[in-house]
């Protein structure tokens, strides 16, 4: 468990947290708390193992679909344990449980001795069929998968040790999409055709090498796949909505179709990806100069940054860079002013 994971959830942690979700209503989640907690937690998807079971804390959104199961979840760190009794004793439905984590802290899965760790935002593959020890710390999203489904190569004595997924354009999108599929399916209720169920599963299996191509008549796994290429790739300026396509390996019309209905064109979401990254630098970075900020988010001139930029903010960058600096000066003051209160009550 690491120092900046968070050892109790309050409920302002908790509403946050279904407010980053943009959770429906009304509230279709379970919250266990303590040591009665642990216990039902561990019947329902695990043992657990805590620190302090008095301070256990889990809120979870679950939902069974046509073929898969959806969960997000917030909880205090956890240890989940899955033994080879657990594994006999439900040997007639094994899973394969393909997970996102989010915010501070590792997610630590060891398997046969050998641990292996993943950070932020990276895709996680296990298998029930196996006894596994998953050490987790605060946010996951996680999408339960028949390994039936997943094909004989992940659903075989030797597959139930499952691959890492590399951090790349392909690996990172897949975990995008399993994220985003298990946050609409549990936490917002939407509608999850079996197709997009099936593109889920066909994801994985391309990023495994299992499969060899994107299932590119699905428009939400070739989104998922085309805005991480672009979150890779702005800052080259060279970058283009028919880089994204070869990347891909689908044409640029094809390409096209699939973002028909998302209100953005691709290029249009290179130019945006580009543009705030370049307020990013503005924020962070007062003393670049505009070329600088202008090369370091793709832009190919300053010019053309900054007609971007007005036309998107309604002002030049010379006047974001002045209210910026006049922000801080008054946090400034203000924390200056906090500070004197303070030493005059010593």
């Amino acid at each position: 468990m690491t120092a900046d994971a968070p050892v109790r959830l309050d409920s302002d942690a908790i509403a946050a947290w279904k407010r980053s979700l943009a959770a429906a209503e009304p509230d279709t989640s379970m919250t266990l708390r303590g040591e009665q907690g642990v216990e039902q937690y561990s019947a329902a998807f695990g043992r657990v193992a805590v620190r302090d079971p008095r301070a256990f804390s889990v809120t979870v959104f679950y939902r069974p679909l046509s073929i898969i199961h959806a969960l997000c979840e917030l909880s205090t760190p956890r240890q989940t344990t899955r033994t080879a009794e657990d594994v006999e004793a439900q040997a007639h439905m094994p899973l394969v449980i393909a997970a996102v984590h989010r915010l501070h802290g590792t997610l630590r899965l060891t398997q046969y001795g050998t641990e292996k760790r993943y950070g932020s935002d990276q895709l996680v593959l296990t298998s029930t069929a196996s006894p596994f020890v998953g050490r987790f710390d605060t946010v996951c999203e996680l999408l339960m998968i028949p390994a039936d489904r997943m094909g004989p190569e992940l659903n075989s004595p030797t597959g139930h040790v499952l691959p890492s997924v590399a951090t790349s354009t392909f690996g990172a999108a897949t975990a995008a999409f399993v994220r985003a599929l298990a946050v609409e399916a549990a936490a917002q209720g939407r509608h999850i055709d079996e197709e997009d169920e099936l593109a889920a599963i066909s994801l994985i299996r391309t990023t495994l090498g299992h499969d060899t191509a994107l299932p590119t008549h699905n428009s939400r796994a070739v989104l998922a796949a085309a805005r991480e290429a672009i979150d890779r790739h702005f800052a080259d300026a060279d970058f283009t909505a028919d880089s994204v396509a070869e990347l891909l390996g689908i044409g640029r019309r094809q390409l096209y179709r699939h973002f028909s209905g998302s209100g953005q064109t691709p290029a249009q979401c290179i130019s945006d990806r580009r543009l705030e990254h370049a307020r990013q630098l503005i924020e962070t970075h007062p003393a670049m100069t505009v070329d600088a900020v202008a090369h370091g988010s793709g832009f190919t001139s300053s010019a053309t940054l900054r007609n971007r930029f007005r036309q998107e903010f309604g002002m030049s960058l010379r006047e974001y860079q002045l209210r910026q600096q006049h922000r801080r000066d008054v946090e400034e003051d203000e924390d200056g002013e906090r500070r004197r209160d303070t030493h005059a009550w010593m």
